[in-house]
């Protein structure tokens, strides 16, 4: 499968999976969070969302996808950026483990990523990028 890297809005991309940057409640949150929830049917989105409870930074749990292009929207609880000494590298690399492997589960063709993590809870860009690249080149 081709890899590329696109700047898009993910509720449009047509993946089988999308990944999604959640709230460890299952709320529907701000930002990228609450436009996949608003895209997809936030009703029917959060009721599944109940369902799987809460999830701990850098685990991930798979959801319908609803009305999105996608089949599968998997959840995952990036870390909140503090000053890089408190385990948010190693909790962002299993964001994008745990992720893959659910997809793999999912027995998903292809899977869209965003920068987890990068938008309200402040982890840099170009670190984000690194981890994700080097998780899915594993």
């Amino acid at each position: 499968m081709p890899f590329k890297i696109i700047r898009n809005d993910i509720t449009k991309v047509r993946a089988n999976v999308i990944v999604n940057t959640a709230n460890p409640r299952p709320i529907t949150g701000t930002g990228m969070g609450s436009a996949v929830y608003h895209a997809a049917g936030e009703t029917e989105l959060l009721s599944e969302r109940k369902k799987i409870g809460t999830i701990a930074r850098g685990q991930a749990a798979d959801a319908s996808a609803f009305n999105l292009l996608s089949k599968y929207i998997i959840h995952t609880v990036g870390p909140k950026w503090i000053d890089g000494n408190h385990g948010e590298r190693e909790i962002l690399h299993s964001c994008y483990e745990n992720s893959l492997l659910l997809a793999v589960r999912l027995k998903a063709k292809s899977i869209a990523f965003p920068l987890i993590a990068t938008g309200n809870y402040g982890f840099p860009k170009d670190e984000t990028l690194s981890i994700a690249l080097n998780e899915i080149c594993k």
